[in-house]
């Protein structure tokens, strides 16, 4: 990442949109376009969300009578801010390779070639944290208002098992996209459930097949809004391990394209599983990609990147890194969540 500056370094407004923007696109969730990035979310924003119906009646003549629905659902974006920091000592490199930026003198220490170093390798850390966050990110309040809820094995209740093991999640500072799945807007949330087990390669088949079959129709019909699974991680391999059985019941159950398994893509009856970290390793998510939202504002001075001398008498420097992020699930009842 190319940054180079003199002294103190403040990015901030429209010069950190493209700085900030590439540090989130470090992660495969944004580069991907895995889900929806809406970098100029301001605090407070309005996102709304609508629904119709539409069903024919027998004409009678006679005076109308509603036989369709109209639901709008508006909810208010509320940022959560957010920083990283960590300090530095140029004189320790002063002997090394990056002394040949610096300036001559005893007292010329700084190197913008450093510093540039410095930013690029903490750009990668504060992408794949926030990535952690916004999919398996919950907060103390959220855990304990889940805590709170009757567990039962039909639609519209927690299981048992998820409610247990939400319970060992260690607490943070957001709630994530599997998080406002399960709770949302102070009360369970309205996904499509679909009871989970442990899956393992000799199952992963019929437990995604259970997945596909709660998608909502028209929502497989829509080429032009693509659905993702969104797996944990460790089931990649299990997808792997699923199409190289060796014997007689050896099946290709999924449609994997490339070579290199960091980089291929794996195809279940023509959706695309993609594979995030989840909170937890029974839980995954299917929904539209335009549906579940990254929501920041890198396009304000709330949020920047900030590279100074921690104080004036002293050589000792500092790099911080404030933005904003929330997790957001438009039309959730559309969702299917297998294990909640």
């Amino acid at each position: 990442m190319a940054v180079t500056y003199t002294g103190q370094s403040t990015i901030k407004g429209p010069n950190l949109v493209p700085v900030l923007q590439e540090i989130f696109h470090e992660n495969k969730t944004i580069a991907n376009n895995w889900v929806t990035f809406n970098d100029d979310m301001k605090e407070g924003t309005i996102i709304t969300t609508s629904s119709v119906g539409a069903t024919a009646q027998a004409y009678t003549g006679n005076a109308l009578t509603p036989s369709n629905s109209i639901q709008i659902t508006d909810r208010v974006v509320s940022l959560t801010k957010l920083e990283y920091r960590e300090d530095f000592l140029e004189e320790a490199i002063r002997a090394g390779r990056f002394n040949q930026s610096m300036k001559k003198g005893a007292w010329e220490i700084e190197s913008n070639e450093f510093n540039t170093k410095v930013l690029g390798m903490f750009a990668p850390k504060i992408s794949a944290d926030s990535e952690r966050l916004f999919w398996g990110g919950i907060t103390a309040g959220t855990k304990t208002a889940i805590a709170g809820l009757t567990p039962g094995a039909g639609q519209g209740s927690i299981t048992a098992g998820t409610q247990t093991a939400v319970a060992g999640i260690t607490a943070g500072l957001v709630d994530g996209i599997f998080t406002k799945a399960l709770y949302d807007n102070g009360a369970l949330g309205q996904y499509i459930k679909v009871t989970g087990t442990t899956v393992t390669s000799g199952n992963i088949a019929t437990e995604l097949s259970k997945i596909f079959a709660a998608l909502p129709i028209e929502m497989l019909e829509d080429s032009s809004d693509p659905v993702f699974i969104y797996c944990p991680l460790a089931w990649k391999q299990l997808c792997y391990n699923a199409n190289n059985t060796v014997g007689a019941a050896q099946q290709i159950n999924f449609v994997i394209e490339g070579n290199n398994f960091a980089t291929s893509r794996v195809f279940y009856n023509g959706l695309e599983l993609v594979f995030v970290p989840t909170p937890l390793n029974t839980l995954a998510y299917a929904h539209r990609a335009s549906r579940v939202m990254w929501n920041s504002d890198s396009h304000t001075d709330i949020s920047k990147i900030v590279i100074d001398k921690k104080q004036a008498d002293a050589d000792v420097k500092f790099i911080r890194a404030i933005y904003t992020i929330q997790a957001h699930i438009a039309d959730a009842n559309k969702g299917v969540l297998y294990g909640g």
